[in-house]
């Protein structure tokens, strides 16, 4: 379990000050609860939100869902990115969603908490 959340800082970590593109309002508040700070929904402008993010330097980390419709705007988001000649991560959403056992961004928050709590029941079982 301490595994999982060490797993879980590192990847936080490494996207708290990169552009993070969501789908929805509820996903961006929720990565926001978990400390990025550069979180973008895409909400359907896609070659918009692409080409205002041609300046970017650092990988712009693809975070849609992990259901059919997320995974198709992750795959038109990356080609669009890609074709802008700009680095696309869609690695770590699928590596966020496992530690914090969620299928949709907008339960990231609740995923963190619920690992939490884990840890802390596992910590008193110890004590006892």
């Amino acid at each position: 379990m301490r595994k999982k959340y060490k797993t879980l800082q590192r990847l936080l970590r490494l996207i708290e000050n990169r552009v993070v593109l969501v789908e929805g309002k509820r996903d961006k508040k929720a990565l926001e609860e978990l400390g990025c700070r550069r979180v973008i929904t895409i909400s359907g402008r896609v070659r918009n939100v692409c080409e205002s993010l041609r300046y970017e330097t650092e990988p712009i980390v693809i975070a849609t869902d992990l259901d059919e419709s997320g995974n198709e705007l992750a795959r038109m988001v990356k080609e669009e990115l890609e074709g802008l000649s700009l680095s696309a991560d869609d690695e770590t959403r699928i590596r966020l969603s496992k530690v914090l056992r969620i299928k949709h961004f907008e339960n990231a928050k609740r995923g963190f908490d619920d690992l939490i709590e884990e840890i802390m029941k596992m910590d008193l079982e110890k004590v006892r």
